[in-house]
């Protein structure tokens, strides 16, 4: 019998959990996931699951070559520039196939107002004195809101931070988005809301806060991803199959630009 080729998916995604299941019930990988250890309580991905990162990207290239693994799947947040680099740098080391997944962008509706940022930073400069800014960019980094202490923030996070980390002008929310916009919308004006800095995640899991901000005429200091070399970029999960199915078959000749 023939061993099964290892796929590891760097996963934490909506897309990422579809795939997986896509995989798993329609190819003979053997399927290996790794999260970020972030979420409270994962979804059952049916598969071998690794949490809290491999050490950076020695630590993953070593896990790739001591496991055999044949291809890597990152399937991770679109600004999850950290992990996605080590990807890159682990797979080119060892010359294993590397896919990136990612969902596409949000695109601006007629009736958005949408202002972009290419950080927190000019996000902040771009709101006027004393508003209220739900702020819907991770709590990771949230450091910067520290510059403006005439603003207000509401902060949604999967973790309340420590004490010691929380921000003296800001209020935190734990829980997920929201992928209704009608309560998202009355979130907002229950908690009147001036501006929303987010990020443009893509995907329709956190899209509800977006549409809210549209019908509410709230202005968005939308953050742009981060620039990345992913390797081979696919678009939907029957690319990411082909894709695979032709890196493992010959991987000799399924060369990553980077």
């Amino acid at each position: 019998m023939l061993e099964r080729s290892k796929i590891l998916v760097l996963a934490g995604t909506q897309e990422a959990r579809k795939l997986i299941g896509v995989l798993v019930a329609n190819t003979e990988y053997e399927v290996i996931a790794s999260l970020a250890g972030v979420t409270k309580n994962p979804a059952d991905l049916s598969v071998t699951i690794l949490t809290g990162g491999f050490g950076g990207a020695d630590g993953l290239s070593n896990y790739l070559q001591t496991q055999g693994i044949a291809a890597v799947v990152d399937a991770t947040h679109p600004y999850a520039a950290q992990i996605s680099c080590n990807a890159v740098e682990a797979t080119r080391h060892l010359a294993i196939p590397l896919l990136r997944f990612e969902r596409a962008a949000w695109e601006q509706a007629n009736d958005d107002i949408w202002y972009s940022a290419d950080n927190v930073e000019e996000s902040l400069s771009l709101i006027p004195p004393n508003a209220k800014v739900f702020f819907a960019a991770s709590a990771k980094i949230a450091a910067p809101l520290k510059q403006r202490p005439d603003l207000t923030f509401v902060i949604r996070t999967l973790k309340r931070p420590s004490d010691s980390e929380m921000l003296p002008n800001a209020e935190y929310i734990e829980g997920l988005p929201n992928e209704n916009w009608l309560e998202e919308a009355e979130f907002f004006k229950v908690l009147k809301v001036d501006w929303l800095i987010s990020k443009n995640s893509g995907g329709s899991a956190s899209y509800g806060k977006v549409k809210a901000a549209r019908e509410l005429q709230i202005p968005v200091a939308m953050l742009k991803r981060p620039e990345l070399s992913n390797g081979m970029l696919c678009a939907s999960i029957d690319e990411v199959l082909k894709t695979l199915k032709a890196c493992v078959k010959n991987a000799q000749h399924c060369k990553i630009t980077l």
